[in-house]
């Protein structure tokens, strides 16, 4: 196991959502959580990277900073550092959703900003679409359809998005 954020991240969600299929009234508390991560293999310290890494998109998400405009038109320059974590078709994804209207300039920052906290060097376009699965998903702007941020994530890189 490769144990990075991502790899406990997905894990957790994957638990999550099935302990709600099995009992939607039963809340998991964070020490359950924590128990139930390490029970699995993962570090203590990936497993409080990734927490803390979930409560910064709410921390981000709380609207109190919105440092860009909403406006279309604007062209995003990445930084090398940014281009070295983020392929061509990783960059070029996050510019097809902006331009199809499903991310907005501060979304994208965020996703980004979200990237770079990852210890990982590199990041997949699988890896990416599962970040902007997460702050979208935790987004306060508008509600964002479960079925359509699941298609995000399991869209073949062969079709596009219909």
């Amino acid at each position: 196991m490769t144990n990075n954020i991502l790899d406990v991240l997905t894990y957790m969600f994957d638990y999550l959502f099935e302990e709600a299929e099995q009992d939607s009234s039963h809340e998991i508390d964070d020490i359950a959580l924590k128990a139930h991560l390490s029970d699995a293999g993962f570090e203590v310290t990936r497993i409080d990277k990734a927490l803390n890494w979930l409560e910064n998109i709410a921390t981000l998400q709380d609207g109190s900073v919105k440092p860009f405009a909403n406006t279309y038109g604007g062209m995003r320059i990445y930084s090398d550092a940014e281009k070295l974590k983020l392929d061509a078709k990783s960059r070029g994804f996050l510019l097809f959703m902006e331009n199809m209207g499903q991310l907005d300039a501060n979304q994208r920052e965020m996703i980004i900003d979200q990237i770079m906290s990852l210890d990982d060097s590199e990041v997949s376009l699988d890896d990416l679409k599962w970040v902007v699965m997460m702050v979208l998903g935790n987004s306060n702007d508008e509600e964002i359809s479960a079925q359509w941020l699941e298609s995000i994530v399991f869209l073949d890189e062969n079709r596009t998005l219909q």
